[in-house]
């Protein structure tokens, strides 16, 4: 047992340490006061653990190094931990660009092999590592940048080896769990949860490590997240594109990268239908820009993905197009809606489109959305209408070009895309006889006017240039000619000459199973349908409170005009439509 003196001493001793901490006087046998001064302890330790030295004698010595001075033994420690500065007085360059970086590094290793390397050196690079923002960084800075995670990579294990079992710092501890993080999978480990918007792990690591916002770092876990994606299934996949479209807006640097694993992804999807804000994001003027502009040599970063995927957004772009032309400009002049629907049939041999704006329209982008949106997308791609006051619509079907107008009285005009009267690539039209309405010659073109009925007299035209309808199995009209002056109408399948179905057949009356009230046959609509690859008929109306659904996976805008005209209603959640029964 402890003497008196001997007591005293050492409740003077553990009250001189206690003092240092700033807390009250210790009293012997209290065990939250213990706790308390080591928790303190703890503090003061990590504190030291990774101290960073002062930012002005780090940049000095970083200035030094750029200018090629001999540094003295406190410089080298000093300059790993400024590594990714911008020094002005070298134009805004890094220190990671510097040609001498190799040496520097080769020494860091040699003292890491020998155990003479200062972990608080070692954790000054790595805080270079991290601060490096890759945003316009030229390539010398990539390259050291490189150089440097090769390094940390290879001595982790020393520095690891080094630091010992009993109290480390907390970037210590962080490494041993998670080493991939100076490594090439540095944001993998984080990828599903950032995802899914929870960021609680990877906002504790950049605490505990010291993450700048700028860092590489969080646009490597925009893209690891935009990979992990691609192994959700298709519904799960697509419902994640709108935060990784946000993700990607927000940290852009491996954009392309990701772009291109997102729409390759989406191609592989069983239903590639339109996806609006993927579409529009990627045309953007300051993204990839309009598809139709990869054979002018304009949007070149269409050449990372494949053909079919490069056409399947082009194929976006088109049937927007054709669907904004007559829903928002056309619909302007009063045009009819008919044009909407016909060309629907034909949407799946439409390879290329372009839009001439007038200057009316221009003017009224700054107070209608739709045109403005519209204009934003097109950006770069479109034409003006020089002298009329008229927008105007081309499309190629084949080897044939057609130019439709917003205003009406007009006739369309076909031209062979060998034998066109203009220069389809003109930033300018006059809109007139001079260009777009040069006019029919001979076989070379067609020209049809929108009269009433005019769709019969469209079709035949078409045809008779081996222009036929998407699919087979529909309705195609056909008109033979009397001599009284009279047309007789006539239906047919488009490839069989059989008998087919098409908005033009008088409906029947008889239900044969139909919901209650609907004006068609279950036979009519399974003949609607048929020749549509991929359209299915749903009926669960034997199930209580269930619907009868037809699931186009392609959405067809021909097919879904019927549908509607049938009554049926688009459900966004299922992405099909329904028939509304009660």
């Amino acid at each position: 047992m402890l003497n008196t003196p001997a007591l005293d001493s050492l409740t003077r001793m553990l009250a001189s340490v206690n003092a240092s901490f700033g807390l009250p006087a210790l009293r012997l046998g209290e065990p939250d006061l213990v706790r308390k001064a080591s928790e303190e302890a703890a503090k003061v330790f990590q504190g030291y653990a990774k101290a960073r030295p002062s930012k002005a004698d780090a940049y000095a010595a970083a200035l030094a190094f750029m200018r090629g001075q001999a540094l003295d033994e406190d410089q080298v420690d000093l300059v790993a931990s400024a590594l990714s500065e911008r020094i002005r007085e070298q134009g805004g360059d890094r220190p990671l660009g510097c040609r001498k970086l190799a040496g520097l590094l080769e020494s860091y290793r040699k003292d890491a092999d020998e155990g003479n390397l200062w972990r608080l050196t070692w954790f000054g690079l790595l805080g270079s590592y991290f601060a490096f923002d890759p945003s316009n960084a030229p390539a010398p800075e990539q390259t050291g940048w490189g150089m440097l995670r090769t390094f940390l990579e290879r001595t982790w294990p020393l520095i690891d080896r080094q630091s010992g079992t009993n109290a480390v710092p907390d970037w210590v501890r962080v490494l041993r769990g998670d080493p991939d993080l100076v490594g090439s999978k540095a944001a993998h480990k984080y990828a599903g949860d950032y995802l899914r918007g929870d960021d609680s792990a990877v906002n504790r690591l950049s605490e505990d490590l010291g993450i700048p916002e700028s860092s590489w770092f969080w646009h490597e876990l925009v893209l690891s997240a935009v990979r992990a994606s691609t192994s959700l299934k298709d519904e799960l996949f697509k419902n994640n594109l709108p935060r990784l479209l946000e993700l990607i807006r927000a940290r852009p640097v491996y954009r392309d990268e990701a772009l291109e694993i997102l729409l390759t992804r989406y191609h592989k999807c069983r239903d590639t239908a339109v996806h609006g804000e993927l579409r529009d994001y990627v045309v953007r003027k300051d993204v990839w820009r309009n598809p139709k502009l990869r054979a002018a040599g304009l949007a070149t970063a269409w050449n990372r993905v494949s053909d079919d995927v490069w056409q399947m957004v082009l194929g976006w772009v088109n049937k927007a197009n054709l669907r904004d032309f007559f829903e928002v400009l056309a619909a302007r002049g009063r045009a009819d809606a008919g044009r909407l629907e016909f060309w629907s049939r034909y949407m799946e041999q439409i390879s290329w489109t372009r839009l001439i704006f007038s200057a009316d329209t221009k003017m009224l982008a700054s107070r209608n959305a739709a045109i403005r949106n519209l204009i934003a997308r097109e950006e770069d791609s479109y034409a003006t209408m020089g002298l009329k006051p008229e927008d105007a619509f081309m499309m190629q079907l084949g080897n044939y070009m057609v130019i439709e107008f917003s205003q009406q009285p007009n006739a369309a005009y076909v031209y062979k895309v060998d034998q066109l009267p203009y220069d389809p690539y003109a930033r300018e039209y006059s809109g007139t006889t001079a260009d777009l309405k040069a006019g029919y010659h001979g076989e070379k073109a067609a020209r049809f006017t929108h009269q009433k009925g005019w769709e019969i007299d469209a079709a035949n035209e078409l045809r008779r240039l081996g222009i036929k309808p998407d699919e087979a199995g529909t309705s195609t009209p056909r008109v033979t000619r009397v001599s009284e002056g009279r047309t007789q109408h006539r239906e047919t399948s488009a490839d069989t000459g059989k008998s087919g179905a098409a908005s033009f057949i008088r409906q029947p009356t008889s239900t044969d199973g139909a919901p209650e009230g609907a004006a068609f046959t279950m036979m009519y609509l399974r003949s609607l349908i048929d020749g549509h690859a991929g359209v299915t008929i749903s009926d669960n109306r034997s199930v209580g409170g269930g619907r009868l659904w037809v699931e186009d996976p392609k959405q067809r805008v021909g097919l879904g005009n019927e549908l509607k005209r049938l009554g049926f209603k688009w459900a966004e959640r299922r992405q099909a439509w329904y028939f509304p029964e009660g």
